[in-house]
């Protein structure tokens, strides 16, 4: 390597190093505050519902439902508890409402109205 070569480098490399110390220390320093947020965030949501977090910002948070798994505790308590809203999964599409032509049948969608209400 040629040595003005080597010491313009050299004086390059010397003249960044405390650019790049202090852009490194703005960055930890970004991400540390960051990280900080974040765990301040997560605490924060595990103390409330999916459906409560979204409310706070005027928002609905649903979940497709399915009558079926209303017989199901586990299902129910967590649709109970996370979603402030829900929909009927297929049993509100006219194949379900009207599996044959002119025989109408309500009981599924009815099971999830009276659920939702």
């Amino acid at each position: 390597m040629n040595n003005a070569l080597a010491r313009a480098s050299g004086r390059l490399a010397t003249r960044l190093r405390p650019r790049t110390a202090l852009v490194s220390a703005a960055a930890g320093l970004a991400l540390v505050a960051t990280s900080m947020v974040v765990v301040t965030s997560s605490a924060q949501a595990a103390e409330s519902t999916l459906g409560a977090a979204a409310a706070q910002s005027g928002r609905y948070f649903g979940a497709a439902v399915a009558a079926n798994k209303l017989s199901d505790s586990t299902y129910v308590g967590i649709l109970n508890r996370e979603f402030n809203s829900v929909t009927a999964e297929n049993e509100m599409k006219i194949d379900a409402l009207e599996p044959q032509q002119g025989r109408f049948t309500y009981t599924n969608a009815d099971r999830i109205v009276n659920h939702a209400l």
